[in-house]
């Protein structure tokens, strides 16, 4: 964040042009509908009744069209159900936007600025984007499979989804699907550990592939009815903060010294 200037970063960092530099690596990422830097523009009614709109410059930006409604997702955690289907009543309401307001808000993301102390999102020219929704290969919600991946190696994998953020949930696992015994986490392993995904080994592989060449890079993936498509590509998670991303300085200290030693060993020591 502070030193590194590397000018393939606001690609990887830009919603739009990660989509070219993971194709060229044989990662698909979900449809492209639309790009635009006027709001005003958008002709909702083309769209399909389900998709995802989002800017292409910030972290959170996002806009959900469902059933030909337009809500506020944000990262989902107050609007998805653990089965992926919105929630009931009012705690759906009030994320619903009219089409006045969605213009509005899309306008006051094109002219704000994602943290300025995250170099490569200030070289992104804004723009607001559609694409099409993924659905679960298994059924149920959308896993979010966050692979760390240093000098081109996976070291770790973080599953999350829109109910483990609202339920505070989190596990760290190995490339081999072993979860990491952490001394610390912030929040609490789910009862029930996530099922190995069937396509691991493709995931790691794609992971693999778009982080070679960089000494870190977080790539998140999804398995879908579509197979693996990329989520997105983060140079900077959870804003370099201290004592992250878990709550154990051994592990995160395992992690920084992989980013350091690409030689070293894929699992930490006991």
């Amino acid at each position: 964040m502070a030193h590194d200037r590397n000018p393939v970063f606001p690609i990887l960092q830009d919603k739009v042009a990660v989509k070219e530099y993971a194709m060229q690596r044989g990662v698909a990422s979900p449809e492209l509908l639309f790009v635009t830097d006027d709001p005003s523009s958008i002709q909702l009614d083309q769209l399909p009744d389900s998709c995802f709109i989002k800017a292409n410059h910030g972290c959170g930006w996002n806009f959900l069209r469902q059933n030909r409604l337009l809500y506020f997702f944000g990262n989902g955690n107050a609007l998805l159900t653990r089965d992926g289907d919105l929630v009931e009543g009012t705690a759906r309401s009030r994320f619903l936007l009219s089409r006045d307001r969605f213009v509005d808000l899309c306008w006051q993301m094109l002219r704000a600025r994602h943290s300025k102390q995250e170099w490569a999102y200030q070289l992104i020219q804004p723009r607001i984007l559609a694409e099409e929704m993924l659905q679960s290969e298994t059924g149920g919600e959308l896993m979010d499979y966050r692979f760390y991946v240093f000098h081109g190696v996976v070291r770790a994998i973080n599953v999350g989804s829109a109910s483990y953020r609202r339920n505070h949930e989190n596990v760290f696992l190995s490339p081999d699907w072993l979860p990491f015994q952490l001394t610390r986490y912030k929040e609490r392993i789910p009862d029930l550990l996530p099922a190995r995904p069937d396509g691991l080994n493709e995931m790691v592989q794609a992971a693999e592939r778009l982080g070679r060449g960089l000494d870190f890079v977080r790539v998140d993936l999804y398995q879908s009815t579509r197979g693996i498509m990329l989520g997105e590509m983060t140079l900077y998670p959870e804003a370099g903060h201290p004592d992250t991303p878990t709550g154990c300085a051994r592990f995160n200290q395992w992690l920084a010294d992989a980013w350091q030693s690409p030689s070293m060993p894929i699992t930490p020591s006991a």
